[in-house]
């Protein structure tokens, strides 16, 4: 009470609570329709620019640079206004990976994909992510299983098929993703790589030697046996990569099955 005898307010403890809260974040979970975060245009989730016209129309960055500076929707000028309240909304969004759960990942018993991104990276992540379906589940029925050990130890044996782009490898756990690339880009022959479907690794210590052997059935009497030893790259993309080194495979070791044996040890 204060000298008038009127009791004191809270105020004090009030005020205290406040500023005991603002180096606290509080993360708030909502459900929302997912076409509301889509571009109208597209149908494609905004990412990081949204602009839009003065009557409110909405378009994502990929759109409105094949508009003309025109709204779709009522032929106003677009482009000069940013909707800043919805980007800052997307920008402070987080989900875990679509690939955090798989077909292939509950048959070997391995978790997907634990990373939780940004909402406007999602895409960008998901295009790369080691866990995606197009990897891993499409093609479950063939895929090997790969333990990292000696290189002089027994290895993984596949049968590639001339025919075939590629061969899935997975590492065991599920962690990372290999192909075996069986590439068309040579005369006279096929030119055979690994490479590691992941971002590079952090230090130059942590890389993974690879060797790849050609099996001795595949090889008729007389003919040289093939190997090839290397550090495996990581691309997030297949899309534009080109293997620095390769086992150039001859089409007389394809045989009339157009197949050979090959051990890849890790």
């Amino acid at each position: 009470m204060d000298n008038t005898g009127t009791p004191k307010r809270t105020r004090w403890s009030e005020n205290k609570a406040q500023q005991d809260g603002k180096d606290e974040t509080t993360k708030l979970t909502y459900s929302i329709e997912r076409d509301a975060l889509e571009c109208p245009i597209c149908f494609v989730p905004f990412e990081d620019r949204v602009y839009m016209c003065k009557n409110g129309h909405a378009a994502c960055g990929s759109c409105y640079a094949k508009m003309n500076t025109m709204c779709p929707c009522c032929i106003e000028p677009i482009g000069n206004i940013r909707c800043r309240p919805l980007e800052k909304v997307l920008a402070a969004m987080s989900a875990p990976c679509r690939f955090s759960t798989s077909a292939y990942m509950r048959l070997i018993r391995a978790s997907g994909c634990t990373e939780i991104v940004a909402y406007t990276e999602r895409r960008n992540h998901e295009a790369s992510c080691p866990h995606a379906p197009h990897i891993q589940d499409e093609h479950a029925t063939d895929a090997a299983v790969v333990a990292t050990g000696c290189l002089r130890g027994t290895g993984t044996t596949v049968t590639l098929h001339k025919s075939k782009p590629f061969h899935v490898l997975l590492h065991r756990g599920g962690s990372r993703v290999f192909l075996l690339l069986n590439g068309d880009n040579v005369l006279s022959g096929r030119s055979l790589s690994l490479v590691c479907i992941s971002p590079p690794p952090p230090l130059p210590n942590c890389e993974l030697l690879y060797k790849i052997e050609l099996g001795a059935v595949s090889r008729a009497p007389g003919e040289l046996g093939l190997s090839m030893s290397g550090t495996v790259p990581c691309v997030r993309r297949l899309e534009g990569f080109d293997a620095k080194a390769f086992l150039f495979v001859p089409d007389s070791y394809w045989g009339s099955s157009g197949t050979i044996s090959v051990t890849v040890h890790l």
